[in-house]
């Protein structure tokens, strides 16, 4: 699997597992609610709590050094131009500065994703293709 569908299977497996921690606290809440004062509830051991010993293999710890990092603009280019596919539709930002790219590469998921990232010159023409 290339390393951005590993990004976006990974963050959703993130999102799930927010979404029942949630889960678990509006059930926690309620049953305080019911008693009339916090009740002392202990945290369960979590298959994450064992930590194995394995090394991390060269290709893994390549994946970390290939992350996106998007550079000022350089004498010459004014903008950022991000296309990127949201849904079914496919949409075109420019921006001044790498913020927002920087944002929207993170938050990079099934609904959402990067086709390509570039600068512009005054004149609205490509001098450097960032990603994509």
């Amino acid at each position: 699997m290339p390393a951005a569908e590993s990004q976006i299977h990974i963050n959703t497996l993130l999102l799930e597992r927010e979404a029942l921690f949630v889960r678990v606290h509006g059930l926690e809440h309620a049953a305080s609610a019911l008693l009339g004062e916090p009740f002392p509830f202990t945290r369960p051991p979590l298959p994450s709590d064992k930590r194995s010993k394995k090394k991390r293999t060269p290709a893994k710890a390549n994946a970390a050094d290939t992350k996106i990092k998007i550079r000022k603009l350089e004498p010459g280019e004014t903008t950022y131009r991000v296309t990127y596919r949201q849904g079914e539709e496919v949409h075109i930002e420019h921006h001044d500065t790498p913020d927002p790219l920087t944002t929207l590469l993170a938050t990079q998921n099934p609904q959402l994703e990067i086709q390509s990232i570039e600068t512009l010159d005054e004149t609205g023409t490509p001098v450097s293709q960032l990603h994509g």
